[in-house]
């Protein structure tokens, strides 16, 4: 593994005031906290896998808070679940592999462009998530969109929280905060297996980790709470500020 930065307290201490502020806008709105901790981690002279691999890991762990608090309520269905889980598996390992070996930045436009164009569907449907819809699709055709869904969280993952939530409330007929709730879930399964992954390949750094988990973990807590509190309309303005944000930095930032 290469030389990695020495750090020193007040660096410390960013990493984990950085990582809680992304965490809480994220889990607020599913925006994606790399959009934001990536470049600091790229700032403080970490390698690009290694600060990919420092997000999956927090993401593993900072989910599963989320999740908790915004499917409090509501019976699971764990055969999607599953079917999503398993699916995206495959997905996230190609996205492994293309962060490791490739140049990520001409997919970064193409995601760019997506979300912006979620972020339209999203504001022109007025209804969207805001209120319960029968089913659309079958289990497995809403379950085969993780595939690419996968391959996008172990990728890059800022604003696969909008890319998943739209599938599950037009496919399933989810409301909002029900869909974040379950992309919390299998993105926790899908940040696991890519930071096994970048782990295995020695692209991570402890003095990384820890702080951004630490600041990650309170943020998530903080952000779903509010976010469950307001609703599904505040969480959907939210959504749109965010996937505005990271849509137009995606497609813009060389």
């Amino acid at each position: 593994m290469p030389s990695l930065p020495s750090l020193d307290l007040s660096q410390t201490i960013t990493i984990t005031t950085v990582a809680f502020g992304a965490t809480l806008l994220s889990s607020m709105s599913g925006g994606g906290s790399s959009m934001i901790t990536t470049p600091v981690w790229l700032m403080l002279g970490f390698p690009l896998p290694v600060a990919i691999s420092s997000n999956t890991l927090n993401g593993s762990v900072w989910t599963l808070i989320a999740a908790r608090n915004y499917l409090r309520g509501h019976q699971i269905d764990k055969k999607l679940l599953v079917n999503f889980i398993a699916i995206g598996l495959l997905g996230a390992y190609c996205g492994t592999q293309v962060i490791v070996n490739s140049n990520p930045q001409t997919l970064q436009k193409v995601f760019g462009a997506f979300i912006l164009l979620l972020v339209v569907i999203t504001y022109i449907k007025k209804d969207f998530g805001t209120k319960a819809k029968p089913p659309s699709l079958s289990r497995l055709q809403t379950a085969l969109f993780a595939l690419p869904l996968g391959f996008y969280e172990a990728f890059f993952g800022s604003g696969n929280g909008i890319f998943t939530s739209v599938v599950l409330t037009m496919g399933r007929g989810f409301l909002l905060l029900e869909a974040l709730g379950y992309y919390y879930l299998v993105a926790c399964a899908w940040c696991l297996f890519a930071s096994t992954i970048y782990v295995a390949g020695g692209h991570y750094d402890l003095r990384l980790v820890l702080p951004a988990i630490c600041g990650s973990l309170s943020g998530a807590w903080l952000g779903s709470k509010i976010g469950k509190k307001y609703g599904s309309d505040f969480v959907k303005k939210a959504f749109i500020a965010a996937g505005t944000i990271l849509g137009t930095k995606l497609l813009f930032t060389n």
